[in-house]
């Protein structure tokens, strides 16, 4: 008998066969299993090396043994045993193969990313306990996306790596029991980038995540791994090669394994969400992540500019691309421009209802310009839903809704949320003292300000913060001094907030102080852009100036409720409430205006 017909006679293929079915189904389980029970990164391929090496031993074991209904039986003890052997392992193979059909068939049907990942949700008082100034403990469920590293060759491709990371931080953002440090946290480390270990103890985290983007051609190559802070094993890795489109499906993917991955639970309306196609068209994306890596303005109008014409293009490319208008509601409110603002966020909703920056955008319009506080409500408590780790947002979402409702308790956990997220951004630290400042719980105010000014001592805001406190402590010598230390540090031209200072002299009775600084402030906002009647009236009342200052806040409120006209809900809510205890604002002309406002005393 030929070699052939020899290895057709003992069964070889079949062996060859139902080895590596059996093999691909192992091969199958360790990859679902590996990552719950966080096995060290070389498992897999040690499995794959191994299963490679037993093939030819169960080949050459094959040769000489038959394996019967009788048992294993050496190769040559008669044609019956061989016919015998040979019907065993014909079943053998169409039972393994069926086998694999269903696991197959699960995994495909049963495993895709609109599954809900069950786990606990996230105990809110954790993060309120570890949002302080010295966290002790690691946020649970947390993660840090460290910034992709750009591995473009065209240097003019180098926005991609940015902007996929801010993409990807957007979709992580989106899943409410995962705590996702924010952009500006992780961007320390795009240069000089520490031990993982090092980066999840500074930034308080279970798990760090990192990655690297190149793009040519139309198609992006990317690799992502997740790694936990602590032991610096990998739970999670994978390279995905597309077209540029096809980033959406990815960055789900990406998203759903990392849920998995931590345990974290994933609801169907979230996947929804990530699983939602930004838009069809390459050209509309790629003017968007160019936008998104343009550096926040700050005080570069410029940068802004640019944002903004970016993100027209992206809209002219595709007039359907919801997250396109949301960003540029957001920066033309930057830009005061409010009713364009309004008009995008509008849109961006009607297009996509769970994009919670519009949400912002129109809640803030509504309570800043049209004195609309059911609506802006509404809108507000959409970004707390559609916007949980985004704590710029948050925060500003916080202290408006505690503002308008006097429901400080969630302010305060919303507040401490976003300052987990960002521990050291001065902005979202300061939100806090102000809600914890609102709210009457004024040591805890006092603390975060103090913190703040550790951090920023050249800073004037904190200073009048801490001012404010003093004085609602009934400490004025300590108020007078943090005064005086504000109005040192305070630039020459300052607008933000500096109506309260003359005010606050005014009740510390340095009169000549309070008119002093009146005036300058006044000459300042009218060169600027005439914001005098909207934002001195806190001034005029430091000088006791009786008639002007009911000529002021009559001016600005009948503006505020009848004509549209800008007027921060925290100024018009102090003055509402007598924040500071006046006896001024207790007189019926007073008293009157604040009925106008809600006041019901």
């Amino acid at each position: 008998m030929s070699f052939l017909g020899e290895v057709k006679r003992r069964k070889i293929f079949q062996v060859a066969a139902v080895y590596a079915v059996v093999a691909w189904l192992i091969i199958q389980i360790v990859s679902v299993i590996e990552a719950p029970l966080r096995l060290p990164e070389w498992f897999d391929t040690a499995i794959i090396v191994l299963l490679a090496i037993g093939l030819p031993i169960a080949l050459v074991l094959s040769w000489g043994f038959n394996l019967t209904p009788e048992g294993v039986v050496r190769e040559g003890d008669g044609e019956d045993v061989v016919s015998k052997s040979g019907f065993k392992i014909e079943h053998l193979l169409f039972g393994v193969i069926a086998i694999a059909l269903v696991w197959l068939i699960y995994r495909v049907e049963f495993s895709r990313p609109n599954q809900v990942v069950e786990a606990p949700a996230i105990d809110e008082q954790v993060i309120e306990d570890a949002a302080g100034e010295t966290p002790s403990d690691v946020l649970p469920n947390s993660i840090a996306v460290l910034p992709f590293e750009n591995l473009s060759l065209d240097p003019e491709d180098a926005f991609f790596a940015a902007g996929i990371h801010e993409s990807t931080l957007n979709q992580l953002a989106k899943i409410r029991d995962l705590i996702v440090m924010s952009r500006s946290s992780v961007m320390q480390y795009e240069e000089n980038r520490p031990p993982i270990a090092d980066i999840a103890t500074a930034l308080n985290v279970e798990t760090v995540m990192e990655g690297s983007v190149r793009y040519a051609n139309g198609r992006v190559l990317i690799t992502a791994q997740l790694i936990d802070g602590k032991t610096d094993a990998h739970l999670w890795s994978d390279e995905f090669n597309l077209e540029l489109t096809d980033v959406f499906a990815v960055q789900a993917e990406v998203a759903r394994q990392i849920a998995i991955a931590m345990h974290v639970r994933l609801l169907p309306d979230e996947v929804a969400r990530i699983s939602r196609r930004a838009t069809e068209s390459t050209e509309a994306y790629q003017y968007f992540l160019r936008a998104l890596s343009v550096p926040n303005p700050g005080y570069f109008p410029e940068n802004r500019r640019e944002k903004i014409e970016l993100f027209k293009q992206a809209i002219a490319a595709d007039s359907n691309f919801a997250d396109a208008y949301a960003w540029l509601a957001i920066s033309y409110y930057n830009d005061r421009q409010t009713d364009i603002a309004a008009e995008y966020a509008q849109k961006a909703i009607e297009l996509d209802p769970t994009v919670g920056s519009a949400h912002l955008i129109l809640g803030l319009t509504h309570a800043n310009y049209y004195a609309r506080q059911e609506e802006a409500r509404a809108a507000l408590l959409k970004v707390k839903e559609y916007s949980p780790n985004y704590p710029d947002a948050l925060s500003v979402a916080a202290r408006y809704l505690g503002l308008q409702s006097g429901d400080w308790a969630e302010a305060i956990q919303m507040g401490r949320r976003a300052a987990a997220i960002e521990p050291n951004n001065s902005f979202i630290n300061t939100y806090l003292a102000r809600i914890y400042l609102d709210a009457g719980e004024l040591a805890a105010a006092a603390s975060e300000i103090r913190a703040l000014i550790r951090r920023t001592p050249d800073k004037y805001e904190p200073y009048l913060d801490l001012a404010t406190t003093d004085y609602l402590l009934d400490n004025r010598d300590a108020a007078r001094e943090n005064l005086d230390r504000a109005v040192n540090n305070m630039p020459p031209r300052a607008t933000f907030r500096v109506d309260s200072v003359p005010y606050l002299y005014g009740l510390l009775g340095d009169m000549e102080m309070a008119e002093s600084l009146l005036a300058r402030f006044e000459a300042v906002m009218v060169e600027t852009d005439g914001r005098s009647p909207q934002f001195l009236g806190w001034s005029v009342l430091g000088t006791r100036d009786r008639e002007r200052s009911l000529q002021e806040w009559k001016r600005m409120i009948d503006g505020y409720i009848e004509g549209g006209q800008p007027a921060s809900l925290g100024r018009i809510t102090r003055f509402r409430d007598n924040f500071l205890n006046d006896p001024m604002l207790e007189e019926p002309e007073f008293l009157e205006l604040r009925r106008r406002l809600g006041f019901k005393g």
